[in-house]
């Protein structure tokens, strides 16, 4: 009788854990790319000013890839750091990239530019995996990164921080 009773409670702990478990690592991974972002805009931003070098980050939406170039390279070095470029995690992509003046990029490349002065254009990346999506709003200039865990509407007119789509 008692071994009935543990294996009754061992499934209903599965049933209720498994959709629970199974969501956690979808959003997981999500998360672990914007954060993956965040740190690699940091990164770039001090690393432009410390080097007094510019360096550019380049986002394949079409492939779902970055890499990091400066526009010194020669075109064999940056060939070569094309093709080692980072993937991001299965399933996740980038829906599109909102640069100044709200121009809206779905498909190719994307530069985004980290100066040496410690100037970079704000911007907004919407990225998803299946139906779940992320807004990362990027705005260098006065060192702030939001993030909002659905695809938000950024008005870049608006200093980049009121969600229009409410």
């Amino acid at each position: 009788m008692e071994l009935l009773i543990v294996i009754a409670l061992i499934g209903v702990t599965l049933v209720f854990a498994v959709p629970t478990t199974r969501e956690a690592l979808t959003v997981n991974s999500l998360k672990k790319t914007t954060r993956l972002l965040i740190g690699l805009e940091r990164q770039l931003r001090s690393e432009a000013v410390r080097d007094q070098m510019d360096y550019i980050l380049v986002l394949n939406i079409s492939e779902g890839s970055y890499y990091v170039m400066n526009p010194d390279m020669t075109p064999e070095k940056l060939l070569e750091v094309e093709k080692r470029a980072q993937k991001l995690p299965d399933g996740i992509v980038i829906r599109d990239v909102v640069k100044h003046k709200n121009e809206k990029i779905t498909q190719g490349k994307v530069e985004i530019k980290f100066a040496k002065n410690n100037t970079s254009p704000p911007l907004v990346i919407h990225l998803a995996h299946d139906d779940e999506a992320m807004t990362l709003v990027v705005n260098p200039f006065l060192g702030v990164t939001a993030l909002y865990d659905r695809y938000a509407e950024i008005s870049m007119d608006d200093g980049l921080g009121r969600d229009t789509s409410n």
